[in-house]
């Protein structure tokens, strides 16, 4: 399963942990791994062009933590897309998939 994590100070999303492998296929056709992989990749490449502060990005098999995320507008504003998006996700596969978020 993956699990997705989100931790919030002051309201604000401050980094989030995506870990896990969601065997919902075969290694290289499993959609869900594809689409949480698409989301949180297309939402950490979006930031780091539009935001030049530095983020802490720890990426291993399985695994992404990305810290120090810009408290702008512009930037919680697509990292709350994101977990829109992984909560979308999650409503059909829930098996596969669990969406946490820290308050």
């Amino acid at each position: 399963m993956i699990t997705a994590n989100f931790n919030y100070q002051n309201n604000k999303v401050e980094s989030f942990e995506i870990s896990g492998h969601a065997f919902a296929g075969e290694p290289g056709e499993d959609l869900v791994c594809a689409a949480v992989s698409a989301v949180t990749f297309g939402l950490t490449n979006s930031i780091i062009n539009l935001d030049e502060s530095e983020l802490s990005i720890k990426m291993e098999d399985g695994y992404l933590l990305v810290e120090n995320l810009p408290v702008s507008d512009a930037c919680q504003t697509l990292i709350y897309g994101m977990i829109t998006s992984l909560q979308t996700i999650e409503e059909d596969q829930f098996k596969y998939l669990t969406v946490i978020e820290n308050k």
